[in-house]
């Protein structure tokens, strides 16, 4: 009698498969990143979003987490991802960037399709001839698809260069439980600020804008008359939970600091608050 009833079930174990598999078939894949191995320790995965929202993380090597992921985002928020990259001319740019003058470095390779079109860039992080929004769209698919879970790896802007500098401050806003403002910000010595929008801002996607240089430096020169460089690494005590953590990055002269701050930390200077709020102005447009 059980064999009966189990024969007469498989017909519908296979029919829910076969539906299963016909409604993952019919959603198309919008956004592709992978990042490839190198000589070194350098993290190598994969992660798939197709437009319905299932985001697919295949982990490979130096990661927390080989094999297969899969978690969901809103199908609203892939189509807004996509146009992101429109906006931020993903389209127009070059199929590879790969000029090797320093070796031994890894690449990341992204896609995008757009209305049946699909855009493929192969990145050589050793080139540095890409334009500058491409990296930073590259860790903002890590951001929005919150691949640290896996990889237990933070994104970090505070290494991208612009051709000829690396970023002179940053500053990145992280999650909490509600709706906090979630958005990073790089600013060069040029006056280059890239902002990235990931979450709760008016503006999401990456933005490139052309500042006064001395708006720059000129944040750099107060952290430093403030006392940036003496303050401790890191203020995270937590007094009051469920609050979002920020955490800013000066480069000035010879000098490197970067310190996190918890916001329910009651023992983070004061000054550190007015520094966050500086580097907030250097992109007070899209910051919303």
């Amino acid at each position: 009698m059980n064999k009966l009833i189990f024969i007469g079930l498989l017909p519908f174990f296979l029919f829910g498969a076969a539906t299963l598999h016909a409604q993952e078939a019919e959603s198309n894949v919008a956004i592709t990143l992978e990042r490839t191995a190198c000589r070194g320790v350098c993290p190598i995965y994969t992660v798939t979003i197709l437009e319905d929202g299932t985001v697919t993380y295949v982990g490979e090597n130096f990661v927390e987490m080989t094999g297969e992921q899969v978690t969901e985002i809103e199908p609203e928020t892939v189509a807004l991802m996509v146009e992101a990259f429109e906006n931020a001319g993903y389209f127009g740019w070059d199929e590879a960037y790969d000029t090797q003058t320093v070796s031994d470095l890894p690449s990341v390779i992204t896609s995008v399709t757009r209305d049946g079109e699909t855009h493929r860039i192969v990145r050589y992080i050793g080139d540095r001839t890409a334009p500058l929004a491409l990296p930073f769209l590259e860790h903002w698919i890590d951001e929005m698809t919150h691949t640290v879970i896996w990889t237990g790896i933070q994104p970090d802007i505070s290494g991208i260069s612009n051709g000829t500098d690396t970023p002179m401050i940053t500053l990145q806003r992280g999650v909490c439980f509600g709706a906090c403002p979630t958005y990073s910000i790089a600013a060069y010595q040029d006056g280059t600020v890239v902002y990235t929008g990931i979450a709760n801002v008016t503006e999401m996607g990456v933005h490139v804008y052309d500042k006064d240089d001395f708006l720059v430096t000129g944040a750099a020169q107060i952290a430093q008359a403030t006392g940036y460089f003496d303050w401790e690494d890191s203020y995270d005590q937590f007094v009051i939970t469920d609050q979002a953590t920020v955490t800013t990055m000066i480069r000035w002269e010879d000098q490197f600091k970067r310190i996190t701050r918890y916001l329910g930390d009651p023992n983070a200077p004061v000054g550190l608050v007015w520094i966050e709020d500086s580097i907030d102005r250097l992109a007070a447009e899209p910051v919303g």
